[in-house]
């Protein structure tokens, strides 16, 4: 049987105590830049999940601007019903109804335009004959999607591609 002397036995703790407080020091180097990336990655998504709802929404309007009796009033609401659903609630997003100038209140943009197929512009989806085109454009701030900080979005508004559909 191998005996160690008492020399070694507190050479021995002495560098497991060192090699705990190494281990300590690491993590209080990399905790800060792991949290940086959580945090990073965390607003990222968010941005990319507003992205994607703000496409839910237009995509929703624009099918609904096509047909034959809807007008710019029903795009809005299905727009804003998309958006309520997806937890916007009128804090976040509570855009000027169509026909109406935006005021201090109001949180986002809903964009309606209708094309006949002469190239004239309607004022409302209702009235439109067919195959004219219907492009809807919902817009948001990124305050509104934010969670921490605006690090990682830089722009102040989030919008949506325009989606063209044509009249039925």
């Amino acid at each position: 049987m191998f005996l160690s002397s008492p020399k070694q036995e507190l050479h021995s703790r002495a560098a497991g105590k060192r090699r705990r407080g190494t281990a300590a020091v690491e993590l209080a180097v990399i905790a800060p830049l792991l949290c940086l990336l959580f945090v990073g990655i965390s607003e990222l998504s968010r941005g990319i999940e507003a992205k994607v709802t703000l496409s839910d929404a237009v995509r929703k309007g624009s099918r609904t601007g096509i047909q034959r009796d809807k007008g710019n009033t029903d795009i809005f609401n299905d727009v804003v019903n998309i958006m309520r659903d997806s937890g916007y609630d009128s804090t976040k997003f509570n855009p000027a109804p169509p026909g109406t100038t935006s005021g201090p209140a109001n949180i986002g943009s809903v964009t309606i335009t209708v094309t006949d197929p002469n190239g004239t512009t309607l004022s409302d989806a209702l009235g439109a004959p067919p195959d004219s085109q219907v492009s809807v454009q919902v817009s948001i701030p990124v305050s509104s999607v934010k969670w921490v900080f605006s690090v990682f979005l830089k722009q102040s508004m989030i919008e949506s591609e325009t989606v063209v559909m044509l009249k039925q």
